[in-house]
């Protein structure tokens, strides 16, 4: 075990310790009540042990059900305090039926105090991994806008931009100057939006438009371009550059000759966005999957799942569109 989990570890039981402790006043106000305050430091020794069972019982179990994705957040705080809950009276009554000659009703009164202090406990608990949760979403956030910067602002796109943009400069000038633009638009597209988690279609498309005008005046009549909006509605959201990753990985892994175009369709509905291309795979362009994975996880973090088909002659990903 590293140093980083065993510290971990410390302030994990160092939490149960102190929200275990926090019972003492429920224990004071259950005796003062049923006329045992001269048991209240005997109560407090021996309950103290079955507070730190109840405790580490909530830990572990709200602990499990938090890597349970499938779960909204308000079912799974429902399932935590009806099975911490039951677990608490459980625990509570077991042990004084065994350590104390209490009858039903005295098993039934010895663990209500433990039930709303269970709740505070579930509460505390529930939100230490709300917490560690939101720091993991800022993490992968933080990784996919650090990949997908890194797949534009790196040595080959640059330089093959570079390249484009000098040979234009003897030909065209109208097409330098709208090629530069559109290369600068693109840079600040991707540093614009390095805070937010989704971005609108709209300007996801227009963004994808810019990129791939790039790659054609790059490729010309080898690469073809067919992008179909066909919703109702002009709404929903999607992952920040998530379209021009998936024209980039087609352009990246496949060949480009005006004799056998790579042809990439983006089709845009009201629920998804489908991007497929036809394959003719490069050889010596290994398939490592960093773009793919980094929208997967993305779209993990909001509780959605993209779909990848792969067939001998077409790669198709499907994005969901978000509200």
């Amino acid at each position: 075990m590293n140093f980083k989990n065993m510290k971990q570890y410390r302030y994990i039981l160092l939490f149960i310790i102190v929200v275990s402790v926090s019972f003492v006043p429920f224990i004071g106000i259950y005796c003062i009540i049923t006329g045992r305050e001269d048991y209240l430091l005997k109560n407090i020794v021996i309950n103290l042990l079955v507070c730190l069972m109840i405790g580490s019982f909530d830990y572990l179990f709200i602990r499990l059900m938090s890597g349970v994705s499938s779960l909204g957040n308000s079912l799974r705080l429902t399932a935590d305090i009806v099975v911490t809950t039951v677990a608490c009276v459980f625990i509570v009554c077991f042990l004084n039926f065994i350590f104390s000659d209490f009858g039903v009703r005295e098993l039934v009164k010895s663990a209500l105090p433990a039930v709303p202090w269970n709740w505070v406990v579930t509460l505390l608990i529930e939100l230490f991994f709300y917490n560690n949760r939101q720091q993991e979403i800022e993490k992968e956030k933080a990784n996919y806008q650090l990949a997908a910067l890194r797949n534009q602002i790196n040595p080959h796109f640059l330089f093959n931009s570079l390249n484009v943009l000098a040979s234009l400069a003897y030909i065209d000038a109208e097409k330098t100057n709208i090629f530069a633009k559109r290369l600068s638009a693109v840079y600040r597209y991707l540093l614009s939006n390095g805070e937010r988690t989704t971005v609108s279609i709209d300007e996801e498309l227009e963004f994808a438009h810019k990129y791939i005008y790039l790659e054609q005046v790059r490729f010309g009549d080898s690469l073809k371009v067919e992008m179909t909006d066909g919703r109702v509605e002009k709404g929903g959201r999607i992952i920040p550059a998530s379209v021009q990753m998936l024209v980039e990985n087609a352009i990246k892994h496949n060949v480009c000759t005006s004799e056998s175009p790579l042809v990439i369709n983006i089709v845009v509905t009201d629920d998804k966005v489908t991007v497929t291309n036809n394959l003719r795979l490069r050889r010596k362009v290994a398939a490592s999957g960093v773009g793919l994975k980094n929208i997967r996880r993305q779209y993990a973090l909001h509780n959605q799942a993209i779909s990848v088909e792969f067939t001998d002659k077409t790669f198709t990903v499907t994005l969901p569109v978000m509200v």
